[in-house]
């Protein structure tokens, strides 16, 4: 029998998760096969790398519209925006995972985790209230069991804005909606499994926020209908950092959710925080982010060289929490302090310890609300009193509650089919 509760879901993801992270690790050999030469310019660009970049251009045009004084990724996995948010702003950056692996400081301080990342399960978030200015989650929604409740948490946690990405978790309509939840196989790791219509999205977030698409097909350097060998000419015809950068800057011109438009970014700022203008060209923003990457590419092949050598600098594993990071981390459990308490912490209310290794504190929840207290904390956060939003947010928190549990007949009838 397959086990959909959510803790067999969560632990079954965090093992795929480990396993694909330190597979491409540990197949990451030849820089000849990276995007970026040795000069930053692309050779070997493909739809996926142009579209990677792309979603960075849709949010940091977001992000130079605010003015904040630190900032979290949540579920940060492969990316590395904290490191460009503390190049560009000059703030502290924090990354944070799910899977453990994806945390750990490989290479020392170079590459920005050391003493800048937490080990966390997005259900219970080991912050206070307002922790961080900014908080960003992208492409993390639609992968999760619980993803209402998540949303509630990330906004508890940010202080003046949460910016969140998903390619998949927006349905053009409730017929699409259904379709979609019968295709997915939930036995599958990190599958996509949550799909939401606008005016849900607008019933959790409120109608104060914010949101367009994340690409648009006409705009792209080659339609997703093309023949792959069109779509491969067409992005690898992008040879030099400004015909990239102008082919971006053309690439979000359209912002809206018209016919041929696809994913979501969401963008919700908490009251009397200011969100400026946003500037009028693109183009400078989009070569830096190119030029980032491509240094991202070089530092990453470098470690991996050095790691296979034996050369490369590591934290000692049993290296204690900073300061700075103790000072924001809370216990997920019961949300109060922690100290340091050698590689790990413990809760000065409760007195759980929680591991810790290289500098990583590793905050798994112990225990959690009963199921009433939960559902009402997770709409009060999100709702209010507001009667109307609160119909609709616990039907849909409802509805995908399904992903805990087993798969019904119509459901595997359809991957037989499918598969």
């Amino acid at each position: 029998m397959h086990d959909a509760t959510r803790e067999a879901v969560e632990e079954r993801t965090r093992h795929w998760l480990e396993a694909n992270y330190l597979s491409a690790v540990a197949n990451l050999h030849d820089p000849q096969h990276g995007v970026y030469d040795a000069a930053g310019r692309p050779r070997n660009l493909t739809r996926y790398a142009f579209q990677e970049v792309q979603r960075k251009l849709k949010i940091f045009r977001w992000l130079d519209r605010l003015t904040f004084s630190n900032f979290i990724d949540i579920g940060s996995g492969f990316d590395q925006y904290p490191n460009l948010v503390r190049a560009r702003y000059g703030v502290p950056a924090y990354f944070s995972d799910f899977a453990h692996s994806m945390n750990l400081p490989y290479g020392g301080a170079e590459h920005g985790k050391l003493d800048h990342a937490i080990t966390l399960n997005i259900a219970r978030l080991p912050f206070a209230d307002d922790t961080f200015d900014v908080v960003l989650s992208s492409e993390v929604l639609e992968h999760l069991v619980r993803p209402v409740d998540a949303i509630a948490e990330l906004l508890r946690v940010a202080r003046k804005c949460l910016i969140m990405t998903s390619l998949e978790a927006l349905s053009a309509s409730a017929w699409q909606r259904v379709l979609s939840h019968l295709r997915v196989d939930v036995r599958q790791p990190h599958v996509e499994r949550n799909f939401f219509l606008l005016h849900e999205l607008e019933a959790i977030f409120a109608r104060d926020w914010r949101h367009e698409n994340l690409f648009y097909d006409a705009d792209l350097p080659a339609s997703g209908f093309a023949s792959a060998g069109a779509q491969e000419e067409a992005y690898r015809s992008l040879r030099d950092v400004d015909a990239f950068a102008a082919a971006l800057s053309r690439a979000v011109t359209v912002t809206d959710h018209r016919p041929g438009a696809m994913g979501i970014l969401i963008v919700k700022a908490k009251p009397d925080t200011e969100v400026r203008p946003p500037f009028p060209d693109d183009h400078a923003l989009a070569r830096w982010l190119i030029e980032q990457t491509a240094r991202a590419q070089q530092v990453g092949y470098r470690l991996v060289e050095q790691i296979r050598k034996g050369t490369a600098p590591f934290a000692e594993p049993d290296r204690p929490i900073a300061a700075q990071l103790l000072s924001l981390v809370r216990c997920p459990d019961c949300r109060e302090r922690v100290e340091g308490a050698g590689s790990g912490v413990r809760c000065t209310a409760c007195g759980t310890v929680f591991a810790g290794e290289y500098g990583v504190p590793i905050l798994y929840p112990t225990r959690e609300p009963s199921a009433p207290a939960a559902e009402e904390e997770c709409l009060q956060r999100l709702c209010g009193g507001d009667a109307g939003r609160r119909r609709i947010v616990r039907r849909v928190r409802r509805r995908l509650r399904r992903n805990e549990r087993p798969p019904g007949g119509v459901r595997q009838l359809l991957w037989r089919l499918l598969g």
